[in-house]
């Protein structure tokens, strides 16, 4: 039997095993305890090559019997403690029979033995289950339970930390054994020792995440350990003041203070605590606390209300009767008397924070989001605002107050803040629109000329719910979106979006005057018109245009003319910024103007008329660059090619690309009607563009220019070939070997670019081989497919026999190799010259893979990120006409613009129809080298890996690389020999998805291992 995977591994066997030719133990040979700790040791490396189950039965005999050993020293013990725990993995191990033994070891075993057989009893019932299991005897249990709660008491640390581990497993099976189990727990949460108080707290927690219920007594003392001096002491207790507080919501907690007694329930009680840690000196702490505070939706409004607010409110002081300042529960708090020695009177006019009357103020939630949001630290500011927008869910008072703070946030240092915020405010404004403030207003203005893309967009989109009291405030944002207009073209569409809802809310507010003012129309004399393609023009007609109908009937009393007139534009050129009922704004007397805006035309035989038309044009769009391309294969195409018969390569490219362009044009503006163009059209419209390519290639290589350009045009007609052949499927073998003719013809472009007489010998003669490589394969695919066109395999043929003559002619000196290589370049540039394309004919079972996504993260907010870890992202796409799905792989373009390929598993892939997919994969593993800063996005696309031609020069041509003549010869070997060479990555989404993250810096805990 083999070893299963994920069994421990080591580099070593076991030199104590004697086993037989055929790999099984030896049966005469008894068992025997190890002696020293080389020995079990060794035994523990050699795990990897043990394959029977008598060896594995010898193995757990040896261990067992060297765990029960007396004579032995206690570093023997602890190593053979660590074998039976990693034999505890193999199905056929006897787990009682290690259960026993180690329970039998701890009456003789030293301290640091018996910590180790608690760690593998732990890990025995994590593997197993053991202790879940019926057959356990009781003997066996009361005897364990015994040395646990024996170890409990001891004095080292460790052996009462592992003690408390293992003691809710020991009570599992005993009656009443959970409130014995949390009692004894709770006792040492007041442990002299931080790691036995913080262990001690960890197990209430685990057994509350496994589904038990905690006591609520055990609530005070989960409350004082939130002071405790230990970090992770106080980090457990949030978890477990919430945890109880939450199971106990309405359970009443008496405050008596000098005999005045006030009831009031748990939550309540557990939220000014847990706001009171909002203070606390570790900042790990006050961001888990601040994280906490947002799970408390049901508290009281007085308490909330308290957290915006630094002043204790009145109805919560306590009152402190006379005579009762000294005395508290029967002992002195150490508060000095006037008479006492060294006291310093407190001066008239300032507050004794020393007195007891201060101490006694319930002012644990005063000013605990005040608190969080002005930390020094990012992470506790982000924690307070994510829990506000929690908060503001439950609370519309709170919600109110929360604006004024959240805004305040525009100021803050940190670009991650500030979108946390306005993220935040987006939410609240969602459900009720936001009545901002005159501050307010000019905060949020100060933020619209930020930098970064990202803030300036959610501050358009929380002024798009949010509301100005007067006009003249509107004024003041509208200037401010003029200035973003001019300053920053990109954010045009979302100032768009913005003015269309600022109008609907704002209907009230955009009266006449404001809209003389807005526009510049005078009252006396006739307006100068606006010019149609004024962007910031565009917006005002926008605002003004989505107001309310009852009010855009008034307006449109002083608006001129040549408004109106532009409305069809507008709304053709910025689809959805009108409504749809901005006809009826229109007078009557601009009749035509109702016309263009009531397209297509309310007359059915006018629209039939107009698809017509705009059918025939794309025919003959299509109809002309079929005749290009007969006429650029070589095809005779009568006298209608007598116009382009006089055309250089130049000519016809750029004729060709134009009309590839008119096609496109044409296809879009017909795909919206009913008549589309079909697959099989675009397919030829699409080679077009690749003939465009090769022509344009044809006559930079007829010309002295710049060795760059050419190799760009050779990657672009590399790329683009692998592209057709990659996304279309249904292509028969004809149409794939005019583009494997195509690719040909761009490596010999890319190679006659070099000059093969400046590099050594070695590399030129490697690179020439590739090609004549390349040249056979293309001569015997044309034989086997085609025999209509041998002209151009007799040609590449030829080429191939002019380059064995040369080859054989030359006597191996440097001048003959020259020689050479200046006639091959010759031949080749020959060739470029007389390449012609040749025809291309698909059926009509063509269809173009595509890829979309429908999901690319659970959140919508960005991703908080820490370089130390990998990212795990979420893609959920659509694949149409994939025909193979292990050819798929997801592309991440990183912020340094260095792009990532990983092939996501085959069962992340499910059919849905014939060649059909839907992508879903949870774990694309991402390693970002960013540390904190500004935020970054990354770029998603789904691509094909298609398989090469020839496996070693096509990602050279692809990628546009250059081979300079300094160029090592063994890296270009060791490079065209790389796996990754062998693939071409296809893009076949269209349109890229961007998810934001936000580069952090998560400051770890101290280390648990500590010693204190």
């Amino acid at each position: 039997m083999s070893v299963k995977r994920g069994y421990p591994e080591s580099e070593d066997g076991h030199q104590d095993l004697h086993m037989e030719s055929n790999g099984e133990a030896s049966t005469q040979i008894s068992p025997k305890p190890y002696t020293t700790y080389t020995h079990v040791h060794d035994a523990l490396l050699s795990l990897k090559d043990v394959q029977s189950k008598s060896e594995i039965q010898l193995l757990v005999n040896q261990a067992l019997l060297s765990i029960k050993a007396s004579d032995l020293p206690s570093a023997v013990r602890q190593v053979a403690v660590r074998l039976a725990k990693q034999l505890c993995a193999y199905p056929e191990t006897n787990t009682i029979a290690i259960l026993i033994g180690l329970t039998q070891a701890l009456t003789i075993a030293e301290p640091s033995a018996r910590c180790e057989i608690y760690r593998a009893l732990l890990a025995l019932h994590q593997i197993k289950g053991v202790f879940a299991l019926a057959s356990i005897r009781s003997e066996l249990m009361r005897q364990l339970e015994s040395s646990v709660l024996s170890d409990l008491n001891h004095s080292q640390h460790h052996l009462r930390c592992t003690a408390l581990c293992v003691l809710p497993l020991v009570k599992m099976h005993s009656k009443g054994g959970q409130n014995e189990l949390f009692e004894t727990i709770s006792n040492y949460t007041a442990d002299p020792h931080p790691k036995v108080r913080q262990t001690a707290l960890n197990s209430l927690l685990h057994q509350h995440i496994m589904g038990a219920v905690l006591p609520v007594e055990t609530y005070d003392d989960c409350v004082a350990a939130t002071k405790d001096d230990f970090e992770q002491v106080r980090l457990v207790a949030l978890e477990l003041v919430w945890a109880i507080s939450n199971a106990y919501p309405e359970y009443p907690v008496v405050i008596q203070k000098f005999k005045v007694s006030e009831s009031i329930r748990l939550l309540d009680d557990a939220f000014v605590k847990i706001c009171d840690m909002v203070n606390d000196c570790s900042v790990v702490v006050r961001q888990r606390a601040c994280s906490i505070l947002g799970r408390f939706k049901s508290v009281d409004s007085k308490f909330l209300s308290q957290t915006f607010s630094k002043q204790v409110m009145s109805h919560l002081r306590r009152f402190v009767p006379k005579g009762m300042m000294r005395g508290y529960g029967g002992r002195n708090r150490g508060v000095r008397s006037a008479h006492s020695k060294g006291f310093i009177p407190t001066p008239e006019g300032d507050t004794d924070v020393e007195s007891e009357e201060f101490k006694l103020l319930d002012s644990g939630a005063a000013g605990a989001f005040v608190h969080g949001l002005e930390d020094e630290y990012q992470e506790v500011r982000d924690a307070a605002i994510e829990s506000i927008t929690e908060l503001c869910t439950a609370s519309a008072d709170f919600s109110v107050k929360a604006v004024d703070f959240l805004v305040d946030m525009f100021n803050d240092s940190s670009d991650r803040v500030r979108l946390c915020a306005i993220r935040a405010l987006i939410a609240i404004g969602g459900r009720s629109l936001i009545q901002l403030t005159e501050e307010q207003l000019s905060i949020a203005y100060s933020a619209m000329k930020d930098s970064s893309y990202h803030v300036r967009e959610g501050i358009y989109k929380f002024l798009a719910v949010s509301t100005l009291a007067r006009p003249e405030w509107l004024e003041h944002l509208m200037a401010g979106f003029r200035t973003n207009l001019e300053k920053y073209p990109e954010d045009q569409l979302e100032i768009y979006k913005t003015l269309k809802v600022l109008g609907l809310n704002h209907s009230q507010v955009i009266t006449a005057p404001f809209v003389r003012t807005l526009l510049g129309i005078s009252e006396h004399y006739l307006s100068r018109e606006a010019r149609i393609d004024d962007i910031v023009y565009a917006g005002n007609v926008i605002l003004i245009m989505n107001t309310k109908p009852h009010m855009r009937k008034a307006i449109a009393m002083v608006l001129p003319d040549y408004v109106f007139s532009h409305l069809p534009y507008l709304k053709d050129k910025y689809p959805n910024s009108l409504p749809q009922d901005i006809i009826y704004t229109v007078p009557d007397k601009l009749h035509f103007v109702k016309q263009m805006l009531e397209r297509p035309h309310p007359s059915l035989s006018i629209a039939q008329l107009t698809l017509e038309d705009g059918h025939k044009q794309l025919d003959a769009a299509f109809s002309a660059i079929q005749k290009l391309l007969d006429l650029v294969s070589g095809d005779d195409g009568g006298d209608e090619m007598e116009e382009y018969s006089e055309l250089t390569a130049q000519n016809l490219a750029e004729f060709l690309a134009r009309r590839v362009h008119e096609y496109n044009s044409l296809s879009c503006a017909t795909g919206s009607g009913n008549i589309e163009p079909n697959e099989q059209e675009r397919v030829v419209v699409r080679y077009a563009q690749l003939v465009s390519y090769v022509l344009q290639a044809q006559h930079m290589a007829s010309k002295p220019i710049q060795q760059s350009k050419i190799l760009t045009v050779a990657s672009r007609i590399m790329y683009a070939s692998y592209e057709l052949d990659a996304r279309t499927v249904g292509l028969d073998s004809d149409c794939r070997l005019a583009l494997t003719f195509i690719r040909l013809f761009a490596h010999v472009v890319w190679l006659n670019a070099h000059i093969l007489l400046q590099l050594d010998h070695r590399l030129a003669d490697k690179m020439t081989g590739e090609l004549l490589q390349r040249i056979r394969r293309a001569v015997r695919l044309s034989r086997a497919h085609i025999s209509c066109h041998t002209k151009l395999s007799d040609t590449l043929q030829l080429l191939e026999e002019q380059w064995q003559r040369m080859s054989s002619s030359a006597n191996g000196s440097g001048d003959a190799k020259q020689d050479m290589y200046a006639k091959f370049a010759q031949k080749l540039s020959s060739f470029v010259a007389q390449f012609k394309p040749i025809r291309f004919l698909p059926n009509s079972l063509c269809q173009r893979a595509s890829a979309r996504f429908l999901q690319a993260h659970t959140s919508k907010q960005a991703i908080e990120y820490n370089h130390v870890f990998p990212l795990n992202l979420f893609v959920n796409a659509s694949l149409e006409w994939v025909a193979h799905r292990s050819a798929v792989a997801v592309s991440v373009v990183l912020p340094t613009r260095q792009t990532l390929l990983f092939c996501p598993p085959l069962n992340s892939i499910k059919p849905q129809l014939p060649m059909h997919w839907v992508l879903e994969w949870s774990e694309v593993p991402l390693s970002l080298p960013l540390s904190s800063g500004e935020s970054t996005s990354v770029q998603l696309s789904i691509s094909l890996q298609y398989p090469t031609d020839t496996p070693w020069s096509d990602s050279f041509v692809v990628a546009g690389n250059t081979v300079p003549s300094t160029y090592k010869v063994e890296e270009y070997f060791k490079q065209t020999g790389n796996p990754s060479q062998r693939h071409i990555s296809v893009q076949i989404a269209d349109k890229a998805h961007l998810i934001s993250i936000n580069p952090i810096e998560i400051r770890p805990l101290s280390s648990v291992h500590t010693r204190i």
